[in-house]
């Protein structure tokens, strides 16, 4: 009996030693900043607000506290406070990573970063600067008024850590990836001490935060970045029958291969319910989003406006209402028991009409264990990665394109056990894993499963491990909250 109660004592103590290295370091940090700044009430309509994730399964992780820092002093102190209590931590900006304790944590201490969000537009340098809190819909309705934009996520509702990561932008053709326009990064280091990041100051530091692992290195407290002009696109989706899926297949492989416009963006989504579809094909479907940073796309998009579709929604539109597409709020209503996979392929012999199979297949046989299946198509064309590499490039150093990412989204239903979540996970890993990859270019990490380790598919993975070595010489962030493996 003694023997079989030392492992239970054992977990109770270390849960016990959490839940105190937790309350400890949110009672120095109140002491800090102030109790305004502090919030440990989980019956609060604020605490259950910074505790809800676009992955919905990270709803269930409560942190001993939340802290609302104003600027990177707050952070500053906040992340003594939390090495000195030894406790666990996350950083939330938007929290769309659906990754585990990448953005959550259960009784340590959440940053919540959503009160900062001052931003700026110099229009003698047409430098634009903001804060990490927010969305970046908050941000394009912000500078389309200066007939600017910065080059960040394709869907309003997400947060700025999008960019750390990498981040695609529907201009991305244009200027390379949202991290490639970063000019200036404010940075708390794990140690505490406030730096600046660029070409001049930390320029290490400034190379692996562009894409390089997003908070790995410290937690970013205000951007610097490239804006660029924005009017008028012409832009929509197109909702195609799955009877239609081997031509859309098609028409997306010649844009992948052929596009030369950098104007020219689209994203090509293959979407499945669980639903029986008794032969009305009422399960499938095909979203192409279609976008154009100008009025007049010429015949960038015939390819696909030539195939009968079910709905088109193709007009002129502003910037933010292009983000908004398909819905607005899409991101909003999407939350759920979401997770990502990613692949990487070039566009030859027949990669993109193999993993369209193989994941249809897989799909056919495993009705009832999901609610949503997505894959989608994410073109990047040469025109991106001479943007990139133009600008010094990013912590991917991006190969010449065009190649193609693919996203595997998977929602699986509310309520599922344990064992059957992880069995349908541990098959969809699988699924992705037997279509392959490119052996010779990066996983996008917004889209990667925590097991597909993306850093190490990138050539530059032994100088960001020298990057992360010197800047969290303790393993500091790499012990006490969630994020990629530089192992």
């Amino acid at each position: 009996m003694v023997n079989f109660l030392i492992p239970l004592l054992a977990g109770l103590s270390v849960s016990a030693a959490a839940d105190t290295a937790g309350t400890s370091a949110c009672s120095n940090i109140s002491t800090q900043l102030g109790s305004s700044k502090v919030n440990s009430n989980t019956y609060s309509l604020a605490y259950s607000d910074s505790t809800e994730y676009w992955n919905s399964l990270q709803d269930d992780y409560k942190p001993a506290c939340i802290v609302y820092p104003h600027n990177a002093q707050d952070v500053s102190k906040a992340l003594q406070a939390i090495r000195v209590a030894d406790s666990r931590f996350a950083i939330k900006a938007g929290g769309h990573n659906p990754n585990t304790f990448y953005s959550s944590v259960d009784k340590g201490v959440l940053l919540d970063l959503s009160s900062m969000t001052e931003k700026s537009y110099d229009p003698d340098t047409t430098l634009a600067t903001y804060q990490p809190g927010g969305v970046f819909g908050d941000l394009y309705e912000y500078y389309v008024k200066y007939n600017r934009t910065v080059v960040g996520a394709r869907l309003a509702g997400v947060g700025t850590g999008l960019a750390l990561g990498g981040g695609m932008s529907y201009l991305s053709p244009q200027y390379g990836m949202a991290c490639d326009s970063f000019r200036e990064l404010e940075i708390v280091l794990p140690s505490g001490e406030i730096v600046t990041a660029s070409d001049k100051s930390n320029p290490d530091l400034f190379f692996a935060s562009r894409g390089g692992g997003g908070n790995a290195y410290g937690v970013v407290t205000k951007y610097t970045v490239q804006s660029r002009p924005i009017g008028q696109l012409y832009a929509g989706n197109l909702i195609y029958l799955f009877a239609q899926k081997d031509e859309v297949i098609d028409a997306i492989g010649n844009f992948i291969k052929y596009n030369t416009d950098p104007k020219a963006a689209i994203i090509g989504t293959y979407e499945k319910l669980p639903t029986p579809d008794l032969n009305l094909n009422i399960d499938e479907a095909i979203i192409m989003f279609l976008v154009y940073d100008g009025e007049d796309p010429g015949d960038a998009f015939k390819n696909f406006t030539s195939i009968p579709s079910l709905l088109n929604t193709m007009s002129i539109k502003t910037y933010p209402e292009v983000v908004d597409m398909p819905i607005p709020m899409s991101t909003e209503l999407s939350r759920g028991a979401n997770m990502f996979r990613v692949g990487v392929h070039r566009p030859e012999n027949g990669s993109y009409e193999n993993a369209l199979d193989v994941w249809r297949n897989w799909a056919e046989s495993n009705k009832g264990r999901y609610t949503l299946l997505s894959l989608d198509f994410q073109p990047v064309p040469k025109s991106l990665t001479d943007a990139s590499k133009a600008q010094g490039g990013n912590a991917m150093q991006m190969p010449d394109g065009p190649w193609f990412w693919l996203n595997y989204l998977i929602t699986t239903p509310p309520g599922m056990s344990e064992p059957d979540y992880k069995a349908v996970q541990a098959s969809y890993r699988d699924m992705v894993a037997s279509v392959g990859n490119a052996d010779d270019l990066p996983l996008f990490i917004n889209d990667a499963s925590h097991d597909q380790n993306p850093l190490q598919t990138f050539s530059t993975f032994s100088k960001l491990q020298e990057i992360k070595k010197k800047y969290d010489p303790d393993n500091f962030f790499a012990d006490k909250t969630g994020g990629w493996s530089f192992a």
